[in-house]
């Protein structure tokens, strides 16, 4: 989860029913601090690939361009697992070659799209207009859907 800025917002915005997973609990600890009216019960210590839940929708943010190339058809297949039919995956992903070198590890269009379509369909993957500064011109947003 990182900083978890959508979350906050979200859950602001009146999205009581939203839950953060992190696998260091530092990020989880400083959100609390952050939003201290946020339920306990719904900051998640764990792994990815153990977590068990179903969710409507699932927020990513460069935590696909983090994992090691060979593990990311793994994350399409738990992510379709953790989303509830016709559930949706949205977020950003980093737009530039893919590397050895990472994390980041980036990645292409066309392999984000090869790789996440396998298990989900992708009813948009295009370059981000809205990046912050730093990022601009170097994310696509995308939307994924579990239709099962």
């Amino acid at each position: 989860a990182g900083n978890a800025y959508e979350a906050e917002y979200l859950f602001k915005a009146g999205f009581q029913n939203t839950s953060i997973l992190d696998l260091s609990k530092e990020p989880l600890k400083a959100f609390k601090i952050r939003v201290p009216e946020f339920p306990e019960k719904q900051l998640i210590h764990g792994n990815f690939f153990d977590h068990i839940g179903q969710y409507d929708l699932i927020l990513e943010q460069t935590f696909f361009c983090a994992l090691d190339p060979k593990m990311r058809l793994e994350y399409a297949s738990k992510m379709k697992d953790l989303l509830a039919p016709n559930g949706m995956l949205c977020g950003l992903l980093f737009d530039f070659s893919l590397t050895e070198k990472g994390p980041p590890f980036g990645g292409s269009e066309s392999e984000y799209r090869t790789t996440l379509s396998k298990l989900l369909t992708v009813e948009k993957l295009e370059s981000c207009y809205n990046s912050i500064k730093p990022r601009a011109d170097s994310e696509f947003f995308f939307v994924a859907r579990k239709l099962d």
